[in-house]
């Protein structure tokens, strides 16, 4: 029974996303009594290669924190929580094996040189304006379904093998080079 009013929550949730007037697309799903999560301007820059990640806006509106842990994505064999820190002067990725902690009425924005959905081992073959659904995971044993856009890669580097903010690298190296 659950998992059918899950469900409809979710319709429901895509429903009223599609109605939105300035063009932002939500998707949310109550996830427990104390939580409420929403995913804005989900975006996956093309895939070059068999990495690629994603990107946008969580909001959780409940009184709980929630963390973010992983995730599903067909066609992708692994999905992690990744962020970029310095060491040795140098920005690296790295996995965040507890995941991403998104604060009670607060907002955390998953971004090119920042926190991001790293989805790794990808074989679907997206195109750009393909609406890529994905499933987020959270320690509060929810999920959330987002339906992330697949965007050109504007804002990447002439080379394309980089994004600029931080530079993560596409090409599947979990080394990136500092930020101006």
């Amino acid at each position: 029974m659950r998992k059918v009013m899950v469900a409809l929550a979710a319709a429901g949730a895509l429903a009223l996303a599609g109605c939105a007037s300035d063009g932002e697309e939500t998707t949310a799903l109550p996830s427990g009594t104390d939580t409420a999560v929403t995913v804005t301007d989900a975006w996956i820059p093309q895939p070059a290669s068999d990495v690629s990640a994603m990107f946008g806006t969580i909001t959780n509106s409940g009184t709980e924190a929630v963390t973010l842990t992983t995730g599903s994505v067909e066609g992708v064999a692994m999905v992690q929580v990744h962020e970029f820190v310095t060491e040795d002067n140098k920005e690296i990725m790295q996995e965040m094996p507890n995941g991403l902690e998104v604060p009670a009425g607060g907002s955390v924005e998953l971004k090119p040189g920042s926190y991001h959905v790293m989805l790794m081992d990808v074989t679907a073959d997206w195109k750009v304006g393909d609406e890529v659904p994905v499933t987020l995971e959270f320690t509060n044993n929810e999920t959330v379904e987002v339906t992330a856009v697949v965007k050109a890669r504007e804002g990447m580097n002439p080379d394309e093998a980089t994004m600029d903010e931080g530079s993560m690298d596409m090409e599947g190296d979990m080394e990136a080079s500092p930020s101006s």
